[in-house]
């Protein structure tokens, strides 16, 4: 009887399910199915241990379903979902962490949302295909099989894979007895690619002036033009420049070459010391004058580049005094001399100087006229606290000091007014994912004034190939099996105080300098590096190759290469890293 009312009652639809509920689950449900699969792809490239990761990040996201519906009070229910979330997301990242870092998921972040919102024209090409993209930005699909342009299209292909996919700073195609070599450089280590025969090459640097809307007719005086490409994803900037000669037209590409200079100061790799006495220098409002100074290919305009982002250039009146300028510099006015009717060194330092900037920077001079002009401009500046930075070639900061004592030609002069003088390398950065840790000998470690009681583990870059789990061997997605990912720098400071100035007028000898020099606690370039080795960032290695780089070249062959990557010796033009 009781039962009558109630079996007669009308239920209306939707009275028992709440969307406004259902509609977080749902959206937690898929962010999380999502993140599933953007893991499983990760683990493999992170090299951690994938099926164990997959089976506790799904047991996750089962147990939060089910908890979420059999939990009687929806806020509760949620947040243990919630909660559930977040812990197989935390666990994942703090374990990729401590394998490889967390670093690249923000350019993988930035990419995947540059591409969700982008509206740019799409042509599909085969995988592991370069993407061209001409002048105009239109991209470029394969030319039909009938077409003349298949052949130059193929040879760029060709030309361009191994070193896109490798991340080449710049690639090489020189013609020479019967074929055309092609050669990439990859953190200033150059690198053979695959060569072609001078027909195909031909075809190939016809086809890159033609997207890059360079005249093709035009094959003996060199040209200069820009297109993009886009690789695995990853878009780059291309600047081409092709020239003739007996055996051929040869072109070099310079990938991404803005991107080489916009580091700020505290991304250059100085210590904590040297940050701290670089920045105090910036910002204490002193004059003078700073020599920063580096081998060819050792990041010399980097470094110029990156002392001058550390001053306020709208509040600072910054000039600078280039040859050639590859990026340009917010706030600051660049000016060249040199070419056909432009102005000679001292004659563009001697303008810039009358109108009177607060800082002048010089990347690398070379003429005495232009460092007198340098000096004057300190003498004249002292009170009102003008900076001069001045870029020199050379392999420390003894060398560096002596180059500017000599282009001054005056002791008193050139050391009245100079405050420090900065020396850097660049060495490459081991792979995070595939380095190999081992315990150093002693005696090796002492040759290297290391304190083995101080010194655990050290890293290197591994011989072997990666292998699965089946034995087979497997690239590392992270260094495209070439062992190093990117470079840091490492400095040597020297301060010229009135102590140190005091030496070198009075003829101080070199071990009189060097004991100043330690006298301010201050390390030698090889000591800075190992310091870098200590904290598992470069090997020991790649320091004594890269202290080894002469002043004449920054692109040197090196071993440890691998994984079908031939290290090859210099190309007669080097690539213009700096």
């Amino acid at each position: 009887m009781h039962l009558t009312p109630l079996l007669m009652a009308t239920i209306e639809v939707g009275q028992y399910v709440s969307v406004w509920k259902i509609l977080p689950v749902v959206v937690v449900i898929l962010i999380w199915a999502r993140l599933l699969t953007w893991m499983d792809k990760d683990s493999i490239d992170a090299h951690l241990p994938r099926q164990m990761l997959n089976t506790i990040e799904l047991g996750l996201l089962i147990a939060g379903f089910f908890l979420f519906l059999f939990l009687p009070v929806f806020v509760v229910a949620l947040a243990v979902l919630l909660t559930l979330f977040v812990v197989g997301v935390a666990l994942y990242l703090i374990l990729r962490h401590q394998k490889v870092g967390l670093g690249d998921l923000n350019k993988q972040f930035s990419d995947w949302l540059h591409g969700l919102f982008s509206r740019e024209k799409k042509i599909e090409v085969e995988a592991g295909e370069v993407q061209l993209i001409n002048k105009s930005g239109t991209p470029l699909g394969t030319p039909d099989a009938e077409s003349p342009d298949l052949i130059g299209y193929l040879a760029v292909q060709k030309m361009f894979t191994d070193p896109m996919r490798r991340n080449a700073d710049t690639i090489d195609v020189a013609p020479s007895d019967g074929v055309a070599n092609v050669r990439y450089v990859v953190d200033g280590v150059v690198y053979n690619a695959t060569s072609l025969s001078k027909e195909d090459a031909a075809s190939g640097v016809t086809y890159l002036k033609q997207v890059a809307g360079m005249d093709v007719n035009e094959r003996r005086r060199p040209q200069t033009g820009k297109m993009k490409a886009t690789y695995n994803g990853k878009k780059k900037d291309l600047e081409v420049t092709t020239a003739g000669s007996t055996a051929g037209e040869s072109a070099r590409i310079e990938v991404n070459p803005k991107q080489r200079y916009e580091l700020k100061i505290d991304e250059l790799g100085f210590d904590e010391d040297q940050l701290e006495q670089m920045t105090s220098l910036v910002t204490s409002g002193d004059g003078g004058i700073v020599i920063l100074s580096a081998p060819k290919g050792q990041g010399l305009t980097s470094l110029t580049y990156g002392v001058l982002r550390r001053h306020d250039a709208f509040l600072t009146h910054i000039l600078t005094v280039e040859k050639d300028s590859p990026v340009e510099l917010e706030g600051i006015t660049q000016n060249k001399f040199g070419g056909k009717d432009g102005p000679s060194e001292s004659q563009q330092i001697d303008w810039v100087v009358s109108q009177e900037p607060d800082v002048i920077a010089v990347p690398l001079i070379s003429d005495p006229k232009a460092a007198a002009a340098i000096v004057r401009y300190a003498e004249n500046g002292k009170e009102n606290g003008k900076r001069a930075y001045v870029g020199l070639r050379a392999t420390n900061t003894f060398d560096a000091l002596r180059q500017w004592r000599r282009l001054v030609g005056d002791d008193k002069a050139a050391l009245k007014h100079l405050r420090l003088v900065v020396n850097g390398r660049l060495v490459r950065k081991l792979c995070i994912a595939c380095k190999v840790g081992y315990t150093p000998e002693p005696d090796v470690l002492r040759r290297l004034n290391m304190q083995p009681e101080k010194v655990g583990k050290l890293f290197q870059a591994r011989t072997e190939p990666l292998r699965d789990q089946r034995g087979n061997p497997i690239p590392c997605e992270f260094c495209n099996d070439l062992r190093f990912v990117g470079r840091t720098g490492v400095y040597e400071l020297f301060a010229i105080d009135d102590e140190v100035r005091a030496a070198l007028l009075a003829g101080g000898s070199d071990n009189q300098l060097k004991q100043l020099f330690r006298k301010q606690r201050r390390r030698y370039l090889q000591e800075e590096a190992l310091q870098k080795v200590q904290a598992g960032e470069t090997s020991v290695q790649e320091v004594l190759r890269a202290l080894k780089t002469e002043s004449t070249g920054g692109t040197t062959s090196s071993g440890g290469g691998g994984g079908g990557a031939t290290p090859a010796a210099a190309p007669k033009r080097p690539a213009p890293a700096r």
